[in-house]
């Protein structure tokens, strides 16, 4: 029997190796249908694009801040503040921040998902070995189970080496592969959006803190003078020069001036917590967050033309990708309603002891083709085909609303950081003109020649002057920090690239919101 079994598979004779010839036919031709897809092709919604982001130019003060436009990309701007501690608390964030590390380790396995969607476009190979010990049944002429008596024991040995191959006739993994490559790269253009609000977050943080610690310095100051003015005034009181309500007035203003210090210290320790987080380490390490005046305004700010936006912001070449996505994956839902091919090839030996497993005679072997087509299901997939389409055309829609959003945050940066400029320099001028009407206020009162009032005035509206200046020079360290953001500056590249650079190179420089396409 066993000898029966092993003559019946045996290498084939010439009528069967015409019909394996005729399937091998067979499958080439299916082979060179390979690629042969099916659906819809992607395409970027074609957009305008304008020739300026703002209708007005936005003309920044000639010698604060002028506009560089350039079509290159200013990825390292922080370095534009000229602050080390905050280039180091930067790179120390693109080193340890969680988030940063949780947006890489999601990029490895979206690879990782398109090399494994690549391996379907391939052969598959496996292997099979065993071995077996067993007793065969013996039964009676008729075949009944009253007549099954055990048999004889005997071993089997088998290995065998099979192959598989789907020749994606209507181009179905490839669709997958090209969805997996599409979604690798939306996942690697949230990283380089991560990176550009990482950096940014930083910069907020450290300015934040500095403007908080100039403004607690300040009211320091304040608190001190306004404290050393009051001991004056009740010096005078004691000896009947003053009255007990400019007294009050000014212990008043003495403990609001105080009082004003806890919040502002609160605020610098927020800022250092939120610096922490950034870096992720814990809340209670100790960082120094520096001097408000060390750190240096962009004298220019390169501003990527609106030609050019594209290419630099994240999250329109995420909405690309996520256009690409939803057209292999319309792809896909259209191969689904053809059939589904597949070739398949075993060789092995098979054997009821270790040398006859070696002999030619115990060789086995197979070769087919299948085929499997959708008839009847209840119109499901038709529907899963338009709920892709229309997916796609989701995606279509939102990536013009990225990209007009875009433009819009570009032109509100713009605008938002001319204003900043213009309302810091009347703030600027105002202080240095309270601080002197203080100063001639108090030595005119030591003269006898002004009141008290007079200097209570001059006092406050110096304070005032004082906190809205430290506020209007953050605010402009902001509001750049907000342009280079909305200008998609930031994100590391893989590999140098020729298109981008850490600091702007002295071109010339256009004092304009306006800029050609």
């Amino acid at each position: 029997m066993a000898q029966e079994n092993a003559a019946a598979r045996r290498w084939p004779g010439p009528r069967r190796r015409r019909r394996g010839i005729a399937i091998l036919l067979g499958s080439g031709l299916m082979i060179g249908l390979a690629g042969c897809a099916v659906g819809p092709h992607w395409s970027v919604p074609k957009m305008r694009t304008p020739p300026s982001y703002n209708a007005r130019p936005a003309a920044l003060p000639a010698d604060e801040q002028k506009v560089q436009w350039t079509q290159q990309q200013a990825r390292s701007w922080w370095l534009l503040f000229h602050s080390k501690p905050l280039n180091n608390y930067i790179q120390q964030a693109m080193q340890a921040n969680p988030d940063l590390q949780a947006a890489h380790a999601a990029l490895a396995r979206q690879q990782a998902l398109m090399v494994a969607a690549q391996g379907g476009l391939a052969p598959q190979v496996s292997a099979n070995a065993g071995i077996s010990r067993a007793r065969a049944l013996r039964t009676g002429a008729d075949g009944g189970q009253s007549y099954r008596i055990p048999g004889n024991l005997y071993s089997l040995f088998l290995g065998t080496i099979d192959v598989s191959y789907n020749p994606d006739v209507f181009g179905r993994q490839k669709d997958l592969v090209h969805a997996a490559r599409a979604q690798a790269a939306v996942t690697k253009a949230n990283l380089h959006q991560s990176e550009v609000f990482l950096a940014a977050d930083v910069s907020r943080a450290v300015i934040s803190g500095a403007a908080a610690r100039a403004q607690l310095h300040s009211a320091r100051q304040i608190a001190k003078a306004d404290a050393h003015l009051l001991k004056l005034l009740q010096q005078e009181y004691k000896l009947g020069d003053q009255n007990l309500q400019n007294v009050e007035q000014q212990a008043a203003m003495t403990a609001a001036a105080r009082a004003r210090i806890a919040p502002l210290a609160a605020d610098l320790a927020a800022a250092r917590h939120a610096l922490a987080a950034l870096l992720g380490q814990t809340p209670n390490v100790a960082l120094s967050i520096p001097a408000l005046q060390s750190l240096h305004l962009p004298a220019r700010l390169p501003t990527t033309i609106p030609s050019a936006l594209a290419e630099n912001r994240p999250d329109i070449q995420a909405a690309t990708a996520e256009i690409k996505v939803a057209a292999a994956q319309a792809d896909v839902a259209t191969a689904n309603l053809y059939p589904q091919f597949n070739i398949s090839a075993e060789i092995g030996k098979a054997a009821m002891t270790g040398g006859l497993f070696f002999n030619p005679v115990s060789t086995l072997w197979s070769l087919g083709a299948g085929l499997a087509a959708p008839i009847y299901n209840g119109g499901s997939l038709h529907a899963e085909r338009r709920a892709a389409l229309d997916q796609y055309q989701v995606a279509s829609d939102q990536y013009r609303s990225t990209v007009l959003n875009a433009f819009k945050q570009v032109a509100d940066a713009l605008r938002t950081l001319q204003g900043a400029d213009k309302a810091y320099i009347q703030q600027k001028q105002a202080q240095q003109s309270s601080a002197r009407a203080l100063h001639l206020a108090e030595a005119r009162y030591r003269d006898g020649a002004t009141d008290y009032a007079t200097v209570l005035n001059a006092e406050i509206a110096y304070q005032q002057d004082s906190v809205a200046a430290i506020q209007g020079r953050s605010q402009r360290y902001l509001d750049s920090v907000a342009l280079f953001v909305a200008l998609g500056d930031g994100w590391q590249p893989d590999q140098p690239e020729s298109k981008a650079h850490s600091v702007p190179s002295d071109t010339p420089m256009v004092n304009t919101a306006g800029a050609p396409a």
